[in-house]
């Protein structure tokens, strides 16, 4: 019965990536490769900054307390 569980909830996740990515290659076409690369490239640099000022303010909490 776990079995059957596991299986249809990878199916589904499986279901919900592929629509995910053909979104993607959809807008991609439309929008054109560069700037869909150009979008990505600002996305990860935004979560590159948020991660590093949480770091930060983890260093600056567990400097305080020592």
């Amino acid at each position: 019965m776990r079995r059957m569980l596991w299986v249809s909830i990878g199916a589904v996740g499986g279901v919900l990536a592929y629509r995910k990515l053909e979104e993607i290659v959809n807008e991609s076409v439309d929008k054109g490769i560069v700037l869909t690369v150009m979008d990505a490239s600002a996305s990860a640099k935004a979560l590159a900054v948020g991660m590093g000022s949480q770091v930060t303010k983890i260093r600056g909490t567990s400097q305080q307390a020592n």
